[in-house]
Formats: structure tokens, C-alpha cells, sequence
């Protein structure tokens, strides 16, 4: 049956975003919940003080305990955004959580599943202790890779090409998507998540293990412990005090906007408002 639904405009896409966040902003300072604008929405704030223009999505992290109170206060209360994650529901296979538009529903060509929908969204990434010097942050890192991997193809609804990683790594991303069929999502994150015990601020590393920038992420813990405020789309949004440490680990000379062929989305999902808002 073909589909009639009218996919929202990027434009009316980013705004639905803005809300989120603006909402998720609200709740966190309600509840002293440390957060930071992180990836290219973190970049986008200090090159552009709104989106990367080519940019479509919003990335924020926080601190493993304040995660863990923002997943707990939205188990137990009504919000204006719904949250998923692997603690409120059984199907969704991730190690970090989305903040949800609740009038809208999403879909995508590569990754999702049939028993569980939800809609535009903000992703919230935790950010966790590892170890006191880099040496043995990247090795407890590199000890959960190929779990990690694995649960990453666990979420593809068939395999497929990466927009991203050059064609040698092909072979490779075909082996975890074949392992993956062998294993359950969630004793894949509980054996990812056992691995990583330790107490946000008792350790000289920390990082976003589960974001794309992977090694990139891991820093001193000093980095993600400071917060100052900038500017985003004319609001005001928490964002790390040395952004600058940040960005450049991840980018480089992030200062400098890339030449128009790498100025692209790498997103393959299609978002619609649900059938009772259709006109």
C-alpha cells in the first residue's frame, strides 16, 4: 500500500527539534541536571550559535548520574516529550537514550523495528568513567569494541552500505551484522554497560562511549565536568566549558567549514507528523 503521508520539511524538522531541546533544557534545570550540547549541535553553537546549516539532528551528553536521574524521572513522570531507552523499553536496542516528539513517528531505511515506533527526536548520550590514565581508558574502551559493533548491527534491518566509512570497512561491518543475528539486544548492552562500573568523577578519563566519535571522545574527565552557556538557535543552552578541548579532539580545526562535498546529512530516516495531525 503505497504511503501518503507528508514527510515534515527540514526546516519544520529542526524546529521540532528546537522544542525538544528546549523542553529538555527546562527539566534539567529543574532538576540540577548537568547536560552539554555535544557533536556538531555543540560545534554548531560555536561556529554558527544555531544548526550547522547542513546539519539535522541535535546531540546532547551528560554525565552517567545525571543520565541516570533523567531516566529515572521520566520512568516515574508525565513530560511534554516522551523518552525511550533500553531501561522503558524492551525493543529499543541502544546504549543512550532519545527525547521523542510525541505527535510525530519516524522512519527509517536501515535501522528501527516493527515493534517499536516513536517519533523526531533529541539523542542524549551519558558520558562514563574509565580508567586514571589514556592508556587504560583506550584499552578498556577497545576491550567493549566489538560488542559495541555488534549491537550497532543489531539495530539494521538489513545490511547496508555506510555513507561514512570507506569500502575496506565493508567486510568487516558484514561480519558484525551476521554475528548479531546471534545475540539479543539486551545481553549485548548488559554485557557492554558491566563493563564500565566506575563513578563519574573518580577517574582522570571519562567519555561518550556511545557515540560516533569513538576514541576521539576519550578525554580528561575535567572536560566534562565544567559547564558555561551559549548560544543556540537565539537561546541560551548548556554546553561545556572547554568546548574548545572538545571540538578540536573531534574535529580538528573546527573553525573551518568543510568544502560543500562533505557538507551533507548522514541520516536515513524520513519523519512524519501521525495520521491524526495529517491535514
Amino acid at each position: 500500500m503505497k504511503d501518503t503521508r507528508k514527510p515534515i520539511p527540514d526546516k519544520e524538522l529542526k524546529r521540532l527539534q528546537f522544542d525538544i531541546l528546549t523542553e529538555l533544557d527546562a527539566l534539567c534545570r529543574k532538576l540540577n541536571i548537568r547536560y552539554s550540547l555535544c557533536g556538531g549541535s555543540l560545534l554548531g553553537a560555536v561556529r554558527h550559535k544555531a544548526f550547522i546549516p547542513w546539519d539535522d539532528d541535535i546531540d546532547i551528553i551528560m554525565p552517567r548520574p545525571d543520565y541516570n536521574t533523567l531516566i529515572s524521572f521520566c520512568k516515574e513522570n508525565e513530560t511534554d516529550f516522551r523518552l525511550v531507552s533500553h531501561e522503558t523499553e524492551k525493543e529499543y536496542g541502544y546504549l543512550f537514550a532519545k527525547a521523542t516528539a510525541r505527535n510525530t513517528a519516524i522512519t527509517d531505511e536501515n535501522c528501527g523495528t516493527n515493534k517499536l515506533s516513536y517519533g523526531v527526536y533529541v539523542d542524549i548520550f551519558p558520558v562514563d568513567a574509565l580508567a586514571d590514565t589514556r592508556q587504560e581508558a583506550l584499552s578498556l574502551f577497545r576491550k567493549s569494541d566489538l560488542l559495541r559493533n555488534i549491537l550497532i548491527a543489531k539495530n539494521w534491518k538489513r545490511f547496508f552500505r555506510s555513507k561514512t566509512r570507506s569500502i575496506i570497512y565493508e567486510p568487516l561491518r558484514l561480519a558484525f551484522f551476521i554475528l548479531s543475528r546471534f545475540f539479543s539486544k539486551s545481553f549485548l548492552i548488559n554485557r557492554i554497560e558491566k563493563m564500565y562500573g566506575k563513578d563519574f568523577g573518580t577517574t582522570e578519563y571519562c567519555a561518550c562511549l556511545c557515540g560516533s566519535y569513538r576514541t576521539r571522545e576519550i578525554l580528561p574527565t575535567s572536560v566534562y565536568e565544567e559547564y558555561t552557556e551559549l548560544e543556540f538557535e537565539g537561546r541560551s543552552f548548556m554546553a561545556l566549558k572547554n568546548y574548545d578541548a572538545y571540538l578540536t579532539a573531534i574535529y580538528g580545526d573546527y573553525m573551518t567549514v568543510p568544502p560543500k562535498e562533505k557538507q551533507i546529512s548522514h541520516h536515513s530516516f524520513t519523519a512524519y507528523y501521525k495520521e491524526e495531525n495529517n491535514d
